[in-house]
Parts: C-alpha cells; structure tokens; sequence
C-alpha cells in the first residue's frame, strides 16, 4: 500500500478524506464488536438462570449462585474486552500513524 503524506492530511484532500473514512469506520467496527461481545456475555446470564433452574437453590460461601453469576463476572470481562479492544485501536493508530508518515 501506498504512503499517505502527512501535508494530504493538513490540507483535508480528498486522498486524505478516504484513508481517515476507513480508519473511522475500523474503529467503529472494533466498537461495536466490543459491545456485542460484552452484551452477548452479560445477556447470557439470565438466559443461563432460566434454562439451568437448579442454580436458583445452589449457594457459595452463604450467597445464591445467581447473585455470583450476576456481580462477579461482568468486571473481568468488562476489563478484559476493554483491555483487547484498547489494543486494537492502538494497533489501527499505529498503522494508519505509519501509513501517513513522511517518508
């Protein structure tokens, strides 16, 4: 693929208009995947309730099962997708950085 100057950039060309449409869209992409992976994740709990009845009388350390399914899981997940897609972003960054640089 071809480099991008950085002056294409500053002067809003129409060569610029496209390259920053993708990155656009990319980071859009990787978002909304992030949120439909999270959503998929914590709209599973209930679904999992529903279908395996016998968690309702299942306790852990004195608590309900379905309290633990419902606090404890959504914060590492929530950290862990967060942390993948930070990554992901900072990868597109990167390349779109490389592609625009002067050579």
């Amino acid at each position: 693929m071809s480099r991008l100057p950085s002056s294409d950039l500053t002067e809003a060309t129409a060569h610029a208009a496209v390259y920053l449409r993708r990155l656009r869209r990319e980071q859009l992409r990787l978002a909304l995947l992030s949120l439909v992976a999270f959503g998929g994740a914590i709209g599973a709990l209930p679904l999992i309730l529903y279908l395996l009845p016998g968690l309702q009388d299942a306790h852990l350390l004195g608590v309900p099962l379905p309290i633990w399914l419902v606090v404890v899981p959504p914060f590492p997940l929530f950290f862990a997708i967060g942390l993948l897609e930070q990554r992901r972003a900072d990868g597109l960054d990167e390349a779109f950085r490389e592609l625009v640089e002067d050579e």
